[in-house]
């Protein structure tokens, strides 16, 4: 059976290992050989304590779906592997000669792929059956985020709709990825339009962690400021798809690293340096987001989703301050997308650039409880949707022990939080507003008492200070002769 049969004849059983063959068969012209890289890896494996824990297997694993080389051949996966050629046909929709460019193309590229892993995990595997690798899982990819994911979930044929949340994990995890260099090929040869490519592509990539908006109040002063300062949107805006679309088309590593610049994107042009950050370091000992309400610092979400853009902004009198977030969404899988891109952030970038890192860090700062979750909730920054918010101060807590904050924005912030905090004119007018004006008549007494003290000093003032008269005379010659 050829791999051109496979292709036009959807309705043939296929089996994995028969459509490798055909394909081996089909270009026997590549060559055997194997790489030997001399780049570090943009795609490690999870190393160190790590490895040795629970949480490897937890959250590093994948549970549907192997894709690359560090998990292939597993026997649980092998249920979605024999599917792979099923959605490759599909994709190219019987297209032979796709097909054949598709392999040939990335059989030319197979040196610099393999480059992508480290060596001894794709020793195993011939050139010819490296690029099969290749083809199958990058057009399963591609399928999935431009097909299942726009269409809907009854292209999925024999898969039921719980696997189509595995699926997505499994494509989001640090030892699960493939070159994005293969899915630019495979978009091409299958004439995916490029902008609708780039913008599934980002669409589907942050999603799931990202929160909804808040909803809007007071529409009608939203709308004239927002006639004050569209032109800066936009601007800002337009920076942001052409800097998304740059980096989409210069091909990222791989959708983990589409994932991590989309949520660390910012307009800055120039990041802090790795020795700024270890010399404006500065430790900070206050307390969780519930206690910070109450000294007057309060959270609101950012309106720009980075995890790079976060602000500390005084308020009236400088009594008061607000700290804005990236809001996001807590469910099944945040704990997952956030481990696995703090330990690519580790790999790939400096202490400086490590902006999921000290969001994560940061919000274990500020969540001890339930409370601290609830005030956070409240303010929109976060959207419960893993059930209690008991089970998400346990995530962060979890997730953010022994991480430094290093990023030179949130460094800043907690610094300027700190100021604040210690602050003893902020904290005296905070703890005046919540002892006295937490009720109607707590506010009456306090009015009540400040009235009785003002009258007493009125009246100590004229007692010391009042001028002589004719009485204050007659007071006296009486008191001299009181005994006549």
């Amino acid at each position: 059976m050829s791999v051109e049969d496979i292709i036009i004849n959807p309705e043939i059983e296929v089996n994995y290992g028969d459509y490798v063959d055909s394909i081996i068969n089909a270009n026997p012209s590549a060559s055997t050989a194997n790489a030997n890289p001399s780049q570090p890896a943009p795609i490690p494996k999870v190393v160190g304590l790590v490895k040795k824990t629970d949480d490897y297997e937890e959250y590093y694993v994948p549970k549907a779906v192997s894709i690359g080389p560090y998990h292939f051949g597993k026997p649980n996966l092998k249920p979605l592997q024999n599917l792979k050629p099923e959605f490759t046909n599909k994709l190219l929709k019987g297209n032979k000669e796709t097909a054949t460019s598709l392999y040939n193309k990335l059989g030319e590229m197979v040196q610099d792929l393999r480059k992508f892993y480290e060596e001894d995990s794709t020793t195993g595997f011939s050139d010819m059956e490296f690029t099969n690798m290749m083809v199958l899982d990058g057009c399963f990819i591609v399928y999935c985020i431009t097909t299942i994911y726009v269409v809907g979930l009854e292209h999925w044929g024999e898969l039921k709709n719980y696997e189509f949340a595995l699926v997505f994990h499994d494509l989001f995890l640090l030892e699960n990825q493939i070159p994005f260099k293969v899915l630019w090929e495979v978009s091409r040869l299958v004439k995916i339009d490029k902008r609708l490519f780039i913008s599934i592509i980002q669409a589907f990539s942050y999603y799931r962690i990202l929160a909804y908006r808040r909803p809007e109040r007071f529409k009608w002063l939203k709308s004239i400021l927002h006639i004050l300062n569209a032109q800066s949107q936009r601007e800002e805006l337009n920076c942001l798809h052409e800097s998304l679309e740059t980096f989409i088309s210069n091909s990222p590593d791989h959708l983990l690293h589409v994932l991590h610049h989309r949520l660390r994107w910012s307009i800055k042009s120039e990041l802090p340096t790795e020795e700024y950050v270890v010399a404006n370091y500065a430790s900070c000992n206050f307390r969780k987001a519930s206690e910070l309400v109450d000294i007057g610092i309060h959270f609101k979400p950012s309106d720009t989703m980075s995890f790079a853009r976060i602000g500390f902004f005084k308020g009236c009198w400088g009594f008061s301050a607000n700290v804005e977030l990236l809001p996001i969404t807590v469910n099944d899988s945040t704990k997952l997308l956030l481990l696995n891109l703090m330990t690519y952030e580790t790999s790939r970038y400096s202490i400086a650039d490590s902006w999921v890192t000290s969001y994560v860090s940061l919000l274990d700062s500020l969540i001890d409880d339930a409370e601290d979750v609830k005030v956070l909730r409240r303010a929109w920054v976060l959207e419960n949707m893993q059930g209690s918010d008991e089970k998400v101060a346990e995530c962060f807590n979890e997730i953010g022990t022994g991480l430094p904050v290093s990023g030179l924005e949130y460094m800043e912030v907690k610094n300027k939080i700190q100021k604040h905090y210690e602050s003893w004119r902020n904290t005296l007018f905070s703890q005046l507003k919540n002892e006295y004006f937490k009720s109607p008549w707590a506010i009456f007494v306090l009015l009540g008492a400040l009235l009785a003290l003002f009258l007493s000093v009125v009246q100590t003032y004229f007692s010391v200070w009042s001028p002589k008269s004719d009485c204050d005379d007659l007071c006296v010659f009486l008191k001299k002769n009181h005994h006549l």
